[in-house]
Parts: C-alpha cells; structure tokens; sequence
C-alpha cells in the first residue's frame, strides 16, 4: 500500500484542491479592464481588474457557478451564461457597465441557450435555444434595450451563431446536424430568413472562431475542411471555397485573434498538447515565434485594443491557471492575476514528458508520463493510467491538482491519447467510430503493458482512471481485460449505450448517435461495446462517482453499475453528488470527490 512509500501523511488532496485558477478573459473595448472567471471563491464567478495593474475584485456572487463571459463591444456591459446545479440548460444574464447587479435576459430554466455573439453596434445579440422543441436549437435575436426577442430560424439538430456580419444584415452560424466535428459553415440573411451553405463540401469539417476582415474582402476562419488538421484559411466573399492562409505540418491551429490594424493574426498552434504562439502577417508569413514563460496550454488568445498586446489564459502541467499578457514588441510576458495557489510546503509540481507505443495494429498510440520524484518502492512505482473524456479530445498537459498528489505520494501517472483522440490528425480521429469503438480499448491495454514492462514499475499495482466517456474506458478496460488492473475510478461513465442514447438532454441524441452508432441499426454491436453486459468479469476493486444533475451522462449509467457489483457482492463504493452535473464545480463537492478518490487509492493500490 502507498504508505509503504513513506510519503508525507499531512499531505492532504485538499490542499490541491484548494488551489484557485482564473479563466476565460475579456478586455474591454475601450481597453482599460479585464474581466474573468475565478473559482477562488468556491465556484466560478466573474472578477475584474484595471489591465493596466490594480487590485482584482469579485463583481459576481450568483449561487451558481458562471460559464462564459463577454464584453458588449461597444461598452463595459458583460454577457453572463449559468445553469442550475451543472445541468446544461443555460441562461443569458447582463452585467451593466461591469458593475451593475447581474440581471436575467431569459428565464425559461428548461430551455438550453446556446450563447452566440453581440451585435457589431452592441445593441443585439444572438443566441440558440430549444424552445419549440428539445431535441433542436432554433436562433434567436434579442434587442437588449427592450427585451425583445425574435426568433430568426427555425432547424433540425444543433447550430449556434458564430458572428453577425459588420452591416448586421446576417449571421454566420456553425450547423451540425450531422455530428458536433462534422459541420457546415451557414449564412442566415435576417431580412429574407434565407438561410444557405456557403461552403458546401464533401466530407467531415471542422469551422472555429470566424472573423471578417473590416475591408470587407473576406472572412478568415480555422478550417479542416478537405484536410487532415486544422489549418488557417480564409473565404473570399467572391468565392465558394477555401483558400489556406497558414498551416503547420501534422499540428492543428486550435485559436486565432486579428489586430485591431488587420495587419497581424495570432494563433495558437497545437505540439502533441502544448499550445505555441505565433504571429503572422495577412500574407501568412511568421513574423514572431513568442516563447512562453513556461511549458503550457492556451485556452484562448485576443489582442488588446491598442495592438500592443496579447491577452490568454495559460496553464500548465506544474502550473496552475492564471491570465497572462504578452507584450508582442518585447515578447515579454506578464502574470495579471495572482489567485490563490499552493499552500506552503507542497512539493514542487511536475511537468509531464511524451512517448509512445505501437499499437494491436502498429499505429502509434501516443501518451504522457508523469514521473514522481520521490524515488520508488523496491517494487517500483505504483501507477494510475488516466483516460480523457470525449472521445473526440485530447488529453493535455493542464494543470490537474489530483495528478500533482498522486505524484506528490509517489504514484506515477500516465495519460494515453489512444485512437478516436483530437490534434493528431483527423484519421486518427475516427479510428475508433462506431464499430470500431473497442480498437480504443485494445490501446488502452498496450500503453498498460508497455509501463508495467518499466523496470521502475510495479506491475501488479497499476489502475485505471477515468471521467465521462473516460469512464466507459475504465469500465471496458475492467471487464475486457480483468487480470490487468488492481483498481479502476470511473466518474460520470458510460455503461451501456443504449440507455445512453435514450436518457441524455435530447439536444445531444443525434450527436452522439453519430459517434457511437444508430440504436436502430446498431443494437447488437452497442450492446456489444456495453460494459454492463460484462460486469461480472470485473475483478479489481471500482470506485464511482456521479452528478445527479448530470444532462449528458445520466446517473442512471452509475446506478446499473453500482447495482450489479453490489448484487454480485464485488468490491465497489459509490458517490452519489447533489447538485453537480457533468463534472464537480463546487469547492466542497470538488473536496469530498477527490478525497475520497485519495482514500480509494491509499487503501487499494
């Protein structure tokens, strides 16, 4: 057991968990404050602060947690999302001048509003909602001034509205109908309701972050349409298809900010998970490779309204999240918050490294190490392999509080990217769609018997860990593969897709068909891929954990897990947590969750 390690006892996960981040910036248009989320008191609620430097204060205290954040962009006034206890169905809410009250647009807490964009004029915004049926969303426009709201079209599916065009006579809107990473990039005429697919392709696409050039020649957009990773291009309004600006060999561009003069554009590129910064010229010409303060991830780039600077959340694998800014001249970079982080005494964290291993078919399953310093056991490290949700997602070296205590007790982390996972092309992508779906899992078991190969690892300690669809890789590495785990933690997993399909939030059905298969035409394979048919295989010990409000993977999953082991008398404890979707955002659920997970591991691996 881990105490054998000789690990610190006072060290408690409380303490990582207790460590604070800021997220999600926005400056305002006339330059002079920043504004973003901070769960420094127990949830994430919006600060601000002067850019310039100045003390940060709390302008939000809502009894739930905040989502997203945005600046009119003609004022200080602020949008606000939030939902009820992480159940998705979010509300719109207006924050006047950065400093009034926040007061509710929309009311209906059945509805699901899609957050859009502001008008150009600031006097409108645009939005997506399931009003008129819960299985679609529908665009609306709302004049904030009087509250009126005008639903602008009506569709199957999911859409959310990009950006109004500069004269406010359209809306550019992402469509997908057929899948959340298969899309079609629309313009919805608000005069004529005409609504039409202006790039019209063969194949998935992807379409990020658009934005229109003020000489009105075109807009400029992250696209993968007809190529394997996302690349910059740019639509000439005269056209009916792409043109590539700049691309990386084998590495997405994830994020992109144009300057105020239009002359510079800032992306964000994607290194096997590390995020780099680049500035280019309209013509796609690398003007500047800014070096970040420290290996990292970055959610999101903008520039400051006077062209100077660039303004992004940054993180890493041994650094909590903070907003920084980049002097783009100098390359010099600034921390602009200071929320709380580790409590004195704490280890130093650790920053992970990447390898690989050949796969059941040769293909190259790429995953991080996180490697204590503590020095090992006489039988090596003890390890927990952690799978990322999604699938369509990567894993990333950002800051996990519960992977520094588990390096801090001396426990070895690995993270796998196995098939199915983002930023390695989009054929990697879908190796693992539909009936493909346990290629995945059959990675999973080669990156557990390549480290349980280590000569300074324990092979018969190492367990499986995972979140969401994460869970369902817990649970299917626990029942296809029993002899090789000695726990498994699985939060919010899947157990059977059938019931999956029929109990998620309507608004994600079709979605999710498209990626795991149709119950209709595939009901023998999604009962196949179910670990809840197997669950008498499991052998090693199973914690569960699971948001009663969760819309996405219902509890319903947890309970037919939690029921089956018990009746079969196996080892298996379950939390079962009030309030909290698809995920923990509350200081005291994040501290019960993640103890216990401490307690778990400390008595079983």
């Amino acid at each position: 057991m881990l105490d054998a390690l000789q690990t610190d006892p006072a060290l408690s996960m409380s303490h990582y968990i207790d460590i604070s981040k800021a997220v999600k910036p926005a400056v305002s248009p006339d330059g002079e404050l920043l504004a973003y989320l901070s769960d420094e008191s127990g949830t994430l609620q919006v600060w601000v602060r002067p850019l310039a430097g100045g003390p940060a204060r709390q302008l939000t205290t809502l009894s739930e947690p905040v989502g997203n954040l945005a600046f009119n962009p003609k004022s200080r006034d602020l949008l606000i999302t939030t939902d009820w206890g992480g159940d998705e169905r979010h509300q719109l809410w207006l924050i006047e001048n950065a400093k009034e009250e926040p007061r509710l647009l929309t009311t209906d807490t059945t509805v699901v509003h899609g957050w859009g964009c502001w008008s150009p004029d600031g006097l409108q915004i645009a939005y997506s909602a399931n009003y008129r049926d819960r299985a679609h969303m529908d665009l609306y426009v709302m004049t904030i001034a009087t509250g009126a709201v005008k639903c602008v079209h009506q569709g199957e599916g999911w859409r959310t509205p990009f950006a109004f065009s500069p004269d406010e006579a359209s809306l550019l809107v992402n469509d997908c109908q057929r899948a959340m990473m298969d899309q079609d990039f629309c313009r919805l005429d608000l005069a004529t309701g005409t609504y039409e697919n202006i790039l019209p392709h063969m194949g998935r696409a992807r379409y990020l972050a658009p934005k229109f050039f003020k000489d009105n020649s075109g807009i400029l957009m992250i696209s993968d349409q007809e190529r394997e990773y996302l690349s910059l291009m740019v639509k000439l309004f005269e056209a009916d298809t792409l043109v590539e600006l700049a691309a990386f060999a084998e590495q997405d561009i994830e994020a992109l900010a144009i300057a105020p003069d239009q002359a510079r554009i800032a992306l964000i590129v994607n290194r096997q998970g590390w995020n780099d910064l680049v500035v280019i010229d309209r013509s796609g010409n690398i003007l500047k490779q800014l070096a970040t303060p420290m290996p990292c991830v970055i959610g999101s780039v903008a520039w400051t309204p006077d062209g100077t600077a660039l303004v992004m959340p940054i993180e890493g694998g041994a650094t909590s999240g903070d907003i920084w800014r980049c002097d783009v001249e100098t390359g010099t970079f600034t921390r602009l918050t200071d929320v709380p982080k580790a409590a004195a005494g704490l280890p130093d964290f650790i920053e992970p490294t990447v390898t690989s291993v050949a796969g059941f078919d040769g293909l190259d399953i790429p995953y991080f190490v996180y490697r204590p310093k503590v020095a090992a056991g006489p039988d090596g490290y003890p390890v927990m392999i952690i799978v990322h949700g999604g699938p369509e997602a990567q894993w990333k070296p950002d800051f996990r509080a519960d992977i520094q205590y588990m390096l801090a007790k001396g426990i070895m982390v690995v993270a796998p990217n196995v098939r199915g996972s983002t930023g390695y092309g989009r054929r990697y992508q879908h190796l693992d769609d539909r009936e493909l779906r346990m290629d995945s899992v059959a990675d999973l078991k080669a990156v557990r018997i390549a480290v349980g190969a280590w000569p300074d690892v324990d092979e018969s300690r190492i367990g499986v860990f995972g979140r969401s669809y994460g869970g369902f890789m817990v649970l299917s590495a626990l029942t296809e593969y029993p002899d090789l785990w000695r726990l498994g933690v699985e939060y919010y997993g899947i157990a059977n897709f059938l019931t999956l399909l029929q109990t998620t939030g309507p608004w994600r059905k079709q979605l999710r068909a498209a990626e795991y298969g149709d119950a209709e035409t595939m009901r023998d394979q999604l009962e196949r891929y179910s670990p809840i048919h197997r669950i008498d295989a499991i052998k090693a010990p199973l914690m569960i954990a699971h948001g009663l409000e969760d819309p996405r993977v219902t509890p319903c999953e947890s309970e037919m897990v939690y029921s089956c082991l018990r009746g079969l008398g196996k080892p298996v404890e379950y939390l079962r947590v009030p309030h909290e979707g698809h995920g923990f955002a509350r200081i005291e659920n994040r501290r019960r969750v993640f103890g216990a997970l401490a307690r778990f591991i400390a008595e079983n691996l």
